[in-house]
């Protein structure tokens, strides 16, 4: 990756939005070397600081799921798309638990409860090109995580994508 682009379509959908990079060097995103003790305090403590966030009986009711609901509005998205934040604080409204998965993704769920913010990781390595946050043409290619199957981009979804394809 050479640089981070946030294409202009992206600012004239969003232009009060804060956009955060935070690079980590030398993960060891192995399940061999997986310390599940070390992750599963970093995510218990990311859920008891994200209840701060859950202050209404009726969780469609929270501020924060309503910001995000609403910003998932604006633009295009897959039949019963939820941010990502939204799916997490769901499963702490509910009491449910979360158990570590491998340290990547641990991280960054934690940095989502902690922050009430969507929050995702990428190996920058992989990348072809400039990493862009912008609106998809349609049909780039996109591979979910832990997916083999294409699920390509809509058009004028909010996307990250490279050269390749959505990311």
């Amino acid at each position: 990756m050479k640089k981070i682009i946030i294409d202009p379509e992206f600012w004239d959908l969003f232009p009060d939005a804060q956009i955060n990079f935070l690079t980590l060097n030398q993960i060891d995103n192995h399940p061999a070397n997986f310390d599940d003790a070390k992750f599963q305090a970093l995510i218990d403590e990311a859920i008891a600081q994200s209840k701060q966030f859950l202050t209404e009986d009726s969780f469609r009711l929270n501020p924060v799921i309503d910001q995000w609901r609403k910003a998932l509005q604006k633009f295009k998205t897959k039949k019963g798309a939820r941010s990502s934040i939204e799916a997490l604080l769901k499963r702490v409204d509910q009491g449910k638990t979360l158990t570590p998965i491998n340290p990547l993704v641990d991280i960054y769920n934690s940095v989502s409860l902690k922050f009430a913010s969507p929050c995702g990781g990428e190996d920058l390595d992989q990348m072809v090109g400039n990493l862009h946050l912008g609106m998809a043409k349609g049909g780039e290619s996109f591979y979910p995580l832990g997916e083999t199957e294409d699920n390509p981009a809509l058009a004028n979804e909010v996307i990250h994508y490279d050269e390749d394809g959505a990311i």
